[in-house]
């Protein structure tokens, strides 16, 4: 009856790490997940790294104890005391490793940010201008409130039906020439693409790895993608925004996070009364994928005022 108690308490420490070394594991996967979204490959920082080690020496010493306790009777004989004396000290030099882990990693976040100017992702919103208005009558009418899927190098719908598909820089352009302020997010060079329309005023964002071209974002941060053509939107409001880069973008990314952006967009597209163009080369996409964003998007049907 004496041995009750602590037999009761045995269990106890058993159940609880078991439980841990759950946790453990589902941190280290939230933790990656969490990584992925809140850093880009040209700005990740090794205090990242600190954290994750913290956790995992969380799951790998918590492992061990429970196999020491286990294994212990057939490995080698030693009596009870002794078995808590060893497992007490590897709690204690678990505890203290994590502390030393969490403190390293905060201090170089910290330090990092701090050499920053104090912030690690500074945030520049895109400023619309007007392109000088065209002398010539427009030509298409685009309306806004919705956004729109436009295929790139056919000359018929996906499906291989006849008619005519209006080049999306030929709608962009119609629209911006006509008091309509745009906005472009590419993969093309903007100073190209600049030159060959002639556009001087409208802001155009780079998707690219290249972090020291102004005005540029990286392809796999969807999150910023997302933000600085949402801010453009709500503090603009009736303007046109021409998303051209899509297939570069699945490089970096998974359709299914793609989608969620472009459903996200789509939203404030609508509640701003703005207009989304989305520019896609049905080629590289699959039937199934063709179709996804026709159900997000609307096919746009020229209309020639």
């Amino acid at each position: 009856m004496e041995w009750e108690p602590y037999l009761v308490l045995g269990d106890l420490e058993f159940a609880f790490n078991i439980v841990t070394i759950l946790i453990s594991v589902a941190a280290v996967v939230y933790w990656v997940k969490l990584f992925k979204r809140t850093t880009v490959p040209s700005q990740r920082d090794s205090g990242w790294m600190w954290f994750l080690a913290s956790v995992l020496v969380v799951l790998l010493l918590n492992l061990a104890t429970q196999l020491l306790v286990i294994t212990s009777d057939q490995l080698f004989s030693v009596d009870q005391y002794m078995l808590d004396l060893v497992v007490r000290f590897i709690m204690a030099v678990s505890r203290t490793i994590m502390a030393v882990t969490l403190t390293a990693g905060a201090y170089m976040l910290y330090d990092s940010m701090r050499s920053r100017g104090d912030m690690k992702f500074a945030f520049t919103p895109v400023k619309a201008a007007a392109e000088p208005k065209s002398q010539t009558k427009q030509k298409y009418d685009l309306p806004p409130g919705a956004g729109y899927i436009l295929y790139k190098g056919v000359i018929c719908d996906v499906n291989g039906a006849a008619g005519a598909n209006v080049p999306c820089m030929d709608l962009f352009i119609d629209l911006v020439t006509h008091d309509t302020l745009g906005f472009i997010v590419t993969r093309e060079y903007p100073p190209s693409l600049r030159e060959k329309y002639n556009l001087k005023l409208t802001p155009i964002i780079w998707l690219t790895q290249d972090k020291e071209f102004p005005s540029s974002v990286n392809p796999s941060d969807l999150t910023e993608i997302s933000h600085v053509m949402k801010d453009f939107i709500s503090h603009n409001g009736n303007t046109v925004i021409l998303f051209d880069g899509l297939e570069y973008l699945l490089m970096h990314n998974s359709f299914e996070d793609i989608i969620k952006l472009i459903q996200g967009l789509d939203d404030v597209v609508v509640q701003n009364n703005c207009r989304l163009i989305v520019a896609v080369d049905p080629k590289i996409l699959t039937e199934q994928q063709i179709h996804q964003l026709k159900s997000e998007l609307h096919e746009f049907e020229a209309t020639v005022d």
